[in-house]
């Protein structure tokens, strides 16, 4: 069954997609398919003591194998890329194990991703973002808009409206840093990398990093947020993480139907 995994394909397998050598300057022939690349963004940061660091990857992965199977029955023929890992993590960077890359950084390589599956015959990147640190999706607003000389680019940003609305409450009470909203993603995506003998124990931080934003904040530390969570991990579920992954999925699939048609 077709996974919908770009980098578990065989390149004959992507050439039957209506993909092409970058160095090639026509189709192979037919009508151009349209291809849309679903790039995972996330982030190697701290989560609490419960959580990996890479929750954001683990996140974002899942919502774009979610919404893979959407998309292609609207027509899309759809690959989901090897995630960007690396990324401007500053929030984060007091704790051990976080690391943060420059923005000007994410910036490059996203563009870079941009060009070189567009000029395979991509018809469309689009950016599944779940690590929501500002310096990074400022990062993200930009390389999105400087990589659509090469091929439209969509950016659900689900920390804006519309697509904010439909997260969980905890989400849009910006107390979710590895929170009810993270852990329940990860518990039914991830399980095995929970650490359960914590999550249980740990006791709910009512922090809301958006308002600490608002306030010119820039560390979890001057925030209130010590042990790198805020929200309740304590009530999470796998159930909840189930239709997280489906929510956001179906973000995905509508913000590409919006602006591809």
């Amino acid at each position: 069954m077709d996974n919908h995994l770009w980098s578990q394909a065989t390149w004959p397998e992507l050439a039957r997609l209506g993909l092409r050598g970058a160095e090639s300057k026509t189709p192979s022939g037919g009508e151009t398919p349209r291809v849309v690349a679903l790039l995972p963004v996330g982030a190697v940061e701290a989560h609490g003591p419960h959580l990996p660091l890479i929750t954001d990857v683990t996140i974002a992965v899942a919502a774009a194998k979610a919404a893979a199977p959407g998309l292609e029955t609207r027509g899309y023929r759809t690959r989901v890329l090897p995630a960007i890992t690396y990324t401007a993590a500053p929030f984060a960077a007091g704790f051990p194990g976080t690391i943060s890359v420059r923005p000007s950084t994410v910036v490059a390589l996203i563009r870079d991703v941009a060009a070189s599956v567009g000029a395979q015959g991509v018809t469309a990147l689009v950016l599944v973002n779940a690590h929501l640190d500002p310096d990074h999706v400022a990062s993200l607003r930009e390389a999105a808009t400087r990589s659509r000389e090469a091929l439209a680019v969509v950016f659900p940003d689900i920390s804006r409206k519309p697509w904010a609305l439909r997260m969980t409450d905890e989400f849009k009470s910006g107390a979710c840093h590895a929170g009810q909203y993270e852990t329940s993603v990860v518990m039914a995506a991830a399980p095995d990398s929970v650490r359960e003998d914590v999550r249980r124990r740990l006791p709910e931080n009512s922090t809301s990093l958006s308002e600490a934003i608002g306030r010119g904040v820039t560390t979890f530390e001057e925030a209130g947020v010590s042990e790198a969570y805020c929200g309740a991990p304590a009530a999470a579920t796998s159930e909840e993480g189930v239709q997280t992954i489906q929510t956001q999925g179906q973000i995905v699939i509508d913000s590409v139907c919006e602006e591809l048609g």
